[in-house]
């Protein structure tokens, strides 16, 4: 009866391990699709309403950015502060490019800043379409590698 209550707990413990991996893949595709959106957002505001940087910033709203707290450190410290606070939840190759970004928007005409917003943006929307189209093989992974897992810890103990 212990051991079957140990496998129990060995498997709910897997799953729950399993549904983590697959919600920090959600959050990540998530999180790409805020950062699209405020570039385009910025793209926007500079080439129609020639707003600086900072009024940008603070009229920029986005429910999914607040609960990170982007917005925030993006109102108070700028964009490259903000990037660099969700570093690790962006892929590297995006973290580069978003820091790059970051670094250079403000510089420059008007028109130049906008093709930059255009390029940065089409780059995030090729990584997000990738990451889209690996999603449903990814989850099934994550969900069924740490049953596995479990299962055959569990027969080589029991």
């Amino acid at each position: 009866m212990l051991k079957l209550a140990g496998a129990a707990l060995v498997f709910a413990a897997a799953a729950l391990y399993g549904r983590g991996l697959c919600e920090k893949i959600k959050r990540r595709l998530a999180l790409l699709e805020a950062m699209e959106d405020l570039i385009s957002y910025i793209g926007e505001s500079i080439e129609t309403l020639r707003q600086p940087l900072g009024r940008i910033f603070e009229d920029y709203q986005n429910t999914f950015l607040e609960k990170n707290g982007f917005t925030k450190i993006l109102r108070r410290e700028g964009l490259f502060a903000a990037v660099c606070s969700i570093q690790k939840d962006l892929p590297a190759e995006i973290f580069d490019c978003l820091s790059a970004f970051s670094r250079t928007i403000g510089g420059g005409y008007a028109s130049e800043q906008t093709k930059l917003c255009i390029l940065t943006g089409q780059r995030l929307q090729r990584v997000r379409d990738g990451m889209c189209a690996q999603l449903p093989g990814k989850l099934k992974v994550y969900r069924l590698m740490p049953l596995l897992a479990a299962a055959s810890v569990l027969i080589l103990i029991l």
